[in-house]
């Protein structure tokens, strides 16, 4: 069987939105995986559309000179605000995104001022008169082109609030270290590779965003910030955690993903105010047992790592837990444990592993389950009380050696998503005919002979994948899915399509191609008027001229319409078009 390359890794997803406001969370992602494996060979080309232009003989073309976006009067801008920020007396001035390149020095005479915000322009130094602001508590300095900060900010006694993400810092400037009144510093998305000892003076710190920068060491200083509530140290390339984090016992979320660390210290065992741990993509091979502690998370996140197995009663003890992601490591056996610590789980994402039996009774008390995926590990079969799984939404069990789909699958009344791409199935059961609410069956690379005529009662499909499989024919009741929009059967061997495709009022993609026994195709193809594409290559159609085949779709469905009983019915204003396969 022909196993599809590059379908099996999902896309990464980035952790928080890349430009999130001042009072940003250090939210972690959840395992986003898509729920269709339908090959890539079915997307079409853009077409890039060729326009004429026609010149009037004896006038000449205007050049077409590509415009320049208008500047704002940024110097005249600048001085009205702060003119009127001074005789208002204001608190609060804001020059974010005003084209602000250089700072005027009069800017030192709003002694009252209390916040700064500069974010979005192209400031590459600040002045030292900023320095004289002495009752800044916040100051905004996002995506400019800062590369440094003067030593006089050190008179900011005050200050809060230090926002220097997106700019250009190299380092964090030595100021920094000085402000000591800080509670919050972002430097997110700078080029910095060390973090010096001085960090350990910011001893008010509660938020401490790194995020996406060159780090490679953190100092064991950073546990002398007992005042920390976030930390966010993501994509960096740490690749040692400091015992002394254990001192940072207010810690609720700490955001290590996308990282080189290969293991962790046991101290983290102490931040039992943590609900949120990320893990994502690093180099563990094992967790320590102290997490027990860490009794509130509710996401567990350890995808793309090296982990075989989890230390025992850890998920048991984690007891708000409402997402388990455990993709991409190298699990043999499914996570033990009483059936109880699945009891307030939503999703559990298991992806790319090497699990070959999902243990009778594992999900009896998963109530709330709603998404399982599995993919791409080697379960040959399923559970006996797979029926009891009722209120799964998304089932994904693609990419294993599945042979059978048990008849139970009828209990499952609310699937909306059942990936089973890239198994052995042969047959489905008649069962499938319960799930009344599927939208998306995805049966891709198998070794299907035929369908059920119980397929008829899927009447929410929208998207149906049949390719590459071994079907000789579609079933006449396939006419009953007139939601469907989406369906390929292409790559298998059908000698003839149903005259009640022409149902399908709603499909707009058809994918025919490689039935190299397909002689004809129906006139009722001409009464899906929604249809846009259709792919019919490498089909003989010996039925039609061959020069109507050799035009393409498009043609073929003219022929059809022209030749057949529908001609004077339909009226189809879009062509269809021609897939690239």
């Amino acid at each position: 069987m022909r196993r599809s390359k590059g379908r099996t890794d999902s896309p990464d997803i980035s952790a928080a939105n890349h430009n999130a406001e001042l009072g940003e969370a250090t939210a972690l992602p959840t395992a986003d995986e898509s729920v269709s494996s339908s090959s890539k060979r079915h997307e079409t080309e853009n077409i890039k559309k060729q326009v004429t232009i026609t010149v009037q003989p004896g006038v000449k073309p205007k050049p077409t000179v590509k415009k320049k976006r208008s500047t704002p009067s940024a110097d005249l801008d600048i001085h009205k605000e702060i003119q009127k920020c001074r005789e208002e007396g204001s608190t609060r001035l804001d020059l974010s995104k005003s084209g602000v390149t250089v700072l005027p020095k009069e800017l030192k005479e709003l002694t009252n001022l209390k916040e700064l915000y500069l974010y979005g322009n192209r400031i590459a130094s600040l002045p030292s008169e900023v320095g004289l602001l002495t009752h800044l508590e916040t100051l905004a300095l996002s995506e400019n082109n800062l590369v440094n900060l003067p030593d006089n900010l050190v008179k900011l006694t005050k200050l809060k609030l230090l926002d220097l993400r997106h700019n250009k810092l190299k380092e964090i400037p030595s100021v920094t270290y000085k402000l000591t009144s800080l509670t919050t510093l972002y430097l997110r998305f700078n080029r910095i590779a060390v973090v010096d000892p001085g960090i350990g003076n910011l001893k008010l710190l509660e938020r401490l965003s790194l995020r996406e920068n060159k780090i490679k060491v953190l100092p064991s200083v950073i546990g002398q910030l007992i005042h920390l509530v976030t930390l966010d140290v993501s994509h960096n390339h740490i690749e040692h955690l400091p015992a002394d984090i254990g001192n940072c016992v207010h810690m609720t979320s700490l955001d290590l993903q996308h990282n080189d660390i290969s293991e962790l210290p046991e101290t983290i065992g102490n931040l039992k105010a943590m609900t949120r741990l990320g893990l994502r993509y690093n180099q563990l091979s094992s967790l320590p047992e102290t997490l027990i502690n860490c009794s509130g998370i509710d996401e567990f996140n350890i995808e793309g790592n090296n982990i075989s197995n989890l230390p025992e009663n850890l998920l048991p003890a984690l007891k708000n837990l409402t997402s388990i992601a455990l993709s991409r490591n190298h699990f043999e056996v499914f996570p033990g444990g009483p059936p109880k610590q699945f009891s307030q789980v939503t999703s559990f994402i298991m992806e790319h592993n090497r699990v070959q039996k999902i243990p009778f009774g594992v999900f009896s008390k998963a109530k709330y389950l709603g998404k399982l995926n599995m993919k791409d590990n080697q379960l040959s079969s399923l559970p006996l009380d797979f029926g009891s799984w009722t209120n799964l939404v998304e089932l994904n069990f693609a990419t294993n050696q599945l042979t059978k789909l048990p008849e139970d699958i009828q209990w499952l009344v609310n699937l909306e998503v059942l990936i089973l791409s890239n198994n052995l199935l042969k047959k489905l059961p008649r069962g499938i005919g319960a799930l009344r609410k599927l939208r998306i069956l995805d049966l891709e690379e198998n070794a299907l002979e035929s369908l059920p005529n119980e397929i008829e009662y899927l009447r929410s499909l929208e998207r149906f994948v049949l390719q590459s499989n071994s079907l000789i024919s579609l079933p006449r009741s396939i006419g009953y899915l007139t939601n469907v929009s989406y369906m390929s059967a292409g790559e298998n061997k059908l000698t003839t399509v149903p005259q009640e495709i022409g149902n399908m009022e709603s499909l707009e993609q058809l994918y025919l191609n490689d039935n190299e026994k397909l002689e004809s195709l129906p006139y009722e193809l001409v009464l899906c008027g929604s249809l846009q594409i259709m792919s019919i290559e490498n089909c003989p159609l010996s039925t039609l001229p061959s020069q109507i085949v050799a035009g393409g779709p498009s043609l073929v469905i003219q022929y059809l319409r022209i030749q057949g009983p529908y001609g004077g019915m339909v009226e189809q204003e879009d062509e269809v078009s021609t897939s690239d396969v």
